[in-house]
């Protein structure tokens, strides 16, 4: 803003301060004025401004309410000594959102000078008005000592900008800050850029902060501290040009402009300092920012760092179709995914150039080691693979552009900033013709053949966008987005995550049951494949199973791989979900089942690509997704699989398993337990099925039999014994009862009513009728303790509402307002109900799937038992917010349900309640 615009801005406040000069009514008029010219900032916003140039323009509003304060303080009379008010930060460099904080630092020539009387006159106003002012109090040393000792007091005062007061002062200042920055600034901020992002970034996340994640603007922030340290000026707009060419330039331009647009939104639809893209708000943002739900049409794979117009890059990869979280055809896209699509490649680009610039910055030319030549034209040098050439090496062979990756992950070395250039220049060149070549394939399977950095190397050729020009079904992810809670990265990033898991395993303890079947693994390269190709078809937004089997069969007959190994990946594609769902959902020791799903497997080697592959695929889902728990199910599964694949049987009897493991407990206990508890505790073990002994360890079995004796020690009348144990990430809730139908839904219940969150829970029936049914629960607030007041209402509560003195749906309706006032807008997700009833052959299998929220487990177990269904055994299960269970059922005659009419009747009843259940989104 220049001075004749800022002094007509002051006009405007003037009047209103003339007849009382307090700072109460000063402070008044700022905030009346400022909330005047923030309506007229959102009309801005709305007609779609430049998202840079309204957080400048949100600046000169702030700068016209300081200089007013400050000249009002001024004006006071005796307040009037000898200094500078200077602007700070995100004030300084003229970058403010509606919310932003406002930095200022009030300098004097000497500290006698110190006005502690002026500051408060000056900041009393603006504390008023609303703003959150961050001050500070120096003088030109003392600004210069802090500097040199506290790298975000520098960054902050490389930023700083003069705002009135004695401008001689602040040259001064200036000078001396920049003559006095350490040398090792631009070092220091290189580190902390690596230490909060990594090599590669997680820029792709769930949630992801505007301004403080990868690929965010603080990422911009730190390069041009960087290079203001570098050059030693304030001013680094001609210096620009020294490290980035004009398409980096304006591409880094574009960027920046769009995280401001974003982050200029989330503030004004919050009406409150708010920098977090939460799931619950990105239709309201995508909504605000002008985008729709929109058809889905295939167009070709273009990589995330397309030289072109900066308004073109993002329309470019609108790609297309599946089936949406509901797993229905919906065939468009949600306005939320084509947002945070944008939104992730704007912040990829400016990740992979921030990198380039840092790199620029700290290369010291004068340190150059000793040439290697690697390859016709390839040359090692410092830890860089480079070239002698220009792009044209690539133009005359290129295939090279796969061997100079392959010889980046052999010798360890990243490809210099030149040879990135000319890949990017060169992707034209990886066309049809190309991915036919048996060369290329040959490279690319040296690649995903070798035991180190193959994650690494395929993340690369992704950023570089060679991965998805070589395989275009796997570059029809970039930036994919599933708008859900489920998922924390894109697709392709999840697939990269995946990968990155799997290849860790290698460096596990010799111990880990992983390690021993990855070693065991024949193909890892086709496993590998199968990682990279299990989601292709989620690019559709069709039924991703069906679509990516599809998808998958083209390109390995483009690589014209043997039929053997097409039918392993294939296999790997199709059923990349199965032995996860198994596991979690199914009855472990139905010996039918586990001989049925032995039957899809060629090899054992089909079974050890599919458990590693279930691992890494679950593991990089969410931070939730993998635990212990499922690691235990997860092998117990793939043990009774491999022993039934390598007897031959068609029927498996796993008693001698589970006598193994008994014999272990027993071993490990004997001599230090009397012989009457030994004895208990193996007659209580063989009271309960055999994937008790798998689910639980033994400390855990040595509770729950302390709490089976307590209870049946008990008066009859005192029907239940509750016990709660503290985990690091959970609670316990152990209840042991007598059997009856509604049991578990009373339990479901009471937890539910006192606001907590059921993650998975394990119902174990004995022989002599007693249940242990095992909850994994946090409080509402993700707390894994549970208060001990809640605890004793739990224990209170249960035990009356299962000796009748208290009434169950009256404790739900006295509770249901409160879960509806702390409902969320996330997105929704349709229940599921299905059957299965060949899985088993004494029970009907219900599979639930639906988004978890208060009493969703009490509606699904309450109306089984209204049913008169008995449940023998249910599985739950609930990760980021996704509840899938499974109940094992027979009707009151204890037969399965084999009438359609009463099934289609239980679904309807079961869909009902979860339609009408209160959640808590």
């Amino acid at each position: 803003m220049c001075s004749l615009e800022r002094e007509s801005k002051l006009a405007d406040l003037e009047p209103a301060t003339k007849s009382d000069g307090s700072n109460s009514m000063v402070g008044q008029s700022c905030q009346q004025f400022w909330t005047q010219q923030m309506e007229h900032l959102a009309i801005r916003h709305k007609r779609r401004e430049s998202g840079l140039r309204l957080a400048r323009a949100i600046t000169d509003i702030v700068d016209v309410i300081v200089l007013h304060a400050y000249h009002e303080a001024t004006d006071s009379g005796e307040l009037n000594p000898r200094v500078t008010l200077v602007a700070l930060g995100g004030y300084g460099r003229q970058e403010m959102a509606p919310f932003s904080d406002v930095d200022l630092l009030f300098l004097y020539d000497r500290v006698k000078d110190k006005s502690g009387e002026f500051n408060s006159a000056v900041l009393r106003p603006l504390w008023d008005a609303g703003f959150d002012v961050g001050h500070s109090t120096r003088t030109v040393s003392e600004s210069v000592r802090m500097m040199k000792g506290d790298l975000e007091s520098c960054t902050a005062m490389l930023d700083a900008r003069f705002l009135a007061g004695d401008s001689e002062l602040f040259e001064k200042f200036q000078n001396k800050v920049f003559r006095s920055v350490p040398k090792k600034t631009v070092g220091n901020l290189a580190k902390l850029r690596h230490s909060r992002y990594g090599k590669s970034g997680r820029v792709q996340v769930l949630d992801p902060n505007v301004k403080e994640s990868a690929g965010g603007l603080r990422e911009i922030h730190l390069l041009e501290w960087a290079l203001k340290a570098h050059t030693g000026t304030a001013n680094i707009e001609p210096v620009w040009e020294q490290f980035f060419d004009h398409d980096d330039a304006k591409t880094l331009v574009a960027g920046r402009d769009y995280l401001w647009r974003v982050r200029n939104e989330l503030h004004f639809a919050m009406k409150r300092k708010q920098d977090v893209l939460d799931n619950e708000h990105k239709t309201t943002i995508a909504v605000g920012l002008g985008y729709e739900d929109r058809a889905v049409t295939e167009v070709a794979h273009r990589p995330f760092f397309v030289k072109a117009r900066s308004d073109a890059v993002i329309d470019s990869q609108h790609r297309v179709g599946s089936a949406d979280r509901y797993g229905q055809d919906r065939g468009f896209e949600l306005a939320a995914e084509h947002f945070m699509r944008d939104y992730y490649t704007h912040a990829r680009q400016i990740f992979h150039l921030v990198e380039l610039g840092f790199g620029r910055v700290t290369r010291d030319p004068r340190r150059r080691g000793r040439p290697l030549l690697v390859d016709e034209g390839v040359i090692a040098q410092d830890g860089e693979i480079s070239i002698s050439d220009d792009e044209s090496y690539f133009r005359e062979q290129p295939l090279r552009i796969l061997r100079i990756f392959s010889h980046a992950q052999l010798k360890n070395m990243r490809l210099s900033e030149q040879v990135q250039r000319y890949i990017l220049q060169s992707l034209y060149l990886i066309d049809d013709e190309f991915r036919r070549e048996p060369e290329a394939r040959v490279v690319f399977f040296t690649i995903i053949r070798r035991k180190q950095r193959v994650a690494t190397t395929l993340r690369l050729m992704h950023n570089l966008g060679v991965l998805g020009a070589y395989l275009p079904e796997f570059g029809s992810l970039t930036c994919l987005v599933q708008y859900d809670v489920f998922h924390l990265y894109t697709v392709d990033e999840h697939t990269l995550v995946a990968l990155e898991n799997f290849e860790a395993i290698s460096r596990n303890d010799d111990k880990s049951v992983l390690k021993r079947v990855y070693d065991d693994l024949d193909r890892r390269d086709l496993l590998v494949l199968g990682i990279l190709l299990h989601d292709v078809g989620k690019s559709r937004r069709e039924e991703h199973i069906r679509c990516g089997v599809e998808m998958t069969t083209e390109l390995l007959r483009r690589f014209d791989l043997s039929e053997a190994d097409q039918r392993f990946v294939l296999f790997l594609v199709k059923c990349h979900q199965e032995m996860v769902v198994i596991s979690q959902r199914r009855d472990l020791d139905d010996n039918r089942m586990i001989a049925e799903f032995a039957g899809r497997f060629a090899t054992v080697d089909w079974l050890r690509a599919l458990y590693l592959l279930s691992y890494a695929d679950l593991s990089a889902v969410a931070t939730d997704a993998w635990s212990d728990w499922h690691g235990a199910l997860l092998w117990e599964l793939y043990h009774k699989t491999k022993e039934q694949l390598e007897s031959g049987l068609k029927t498996l009897v796993d008693s001698h398993h589970a006598r193994q493991k008994l014999d272990q407990h027993l071993k490990a206990i004997g001599g230090t337990w009397p012989a009457s508890r030994i004895k208990a505790f193996q007659a209580h073990v063989e009271l309960l099925p055999g994937r008790y002994l798998s689910t639980y360890n033994r400390d855990e079995i040595e509770r729950h039999l302390e709490a089976t004796c307590d209870f049946i020690s008990k008066e009859p009348e005192m029907n239940i014994t509750i016990d709660f144990v503290t985990h690091p990430h959970h609670t316990e809730v152990l209840v042991c009862a007598r059997d009856h139908s509604h049991l578990l839904a009373n339990i479901c219940g009471v937890l539910s009513v006192h606001d907590i969150d059921i993650l998975r829970a394990g119902v174990n029936t004995r022989d002599d009728g007693v249940v242990l049914d095992v909850f994994q629960v946090t409080d509402v607030d993700g707390a894994a303790a549970l208060p001990d007041w809640k605890q004793a209402r739990v224990r209170l509560q249960l035990t009356e509402v299962m000796m009748g003195e208290s009434n169950l749906d009256d404790l739900f309706k006295r509770y249901s307002a409160n879960w509806k006032r702390r409902r969320k807008n996330l997105p929704l997700r349709t229940p599921k109900v299905e059957f299965e009833n060949q899985i088993s052959e004494d029970f009907t299998v219900v599979d639930t799937d639906v988004q978890n929220g208060v009493g969703v487990l009490y509606a699904i177990t309450s109306e089984l038992a209204e049913m008169n269904l008995d449940v023998h055994t249910a599985i739950i299960n609930t990760v980021a917010e996704r509840a899938r269970d499974a109940f094992y059922v027979v009707d009151n005659a204890n037969q399965k349900i084999v009438n359609y009419q009463f099934l289609d009747t239980i679904r309807g009843r079961l869909l009902e309640a979860l339609g009408e259940s209160p959640t808590r989104h």
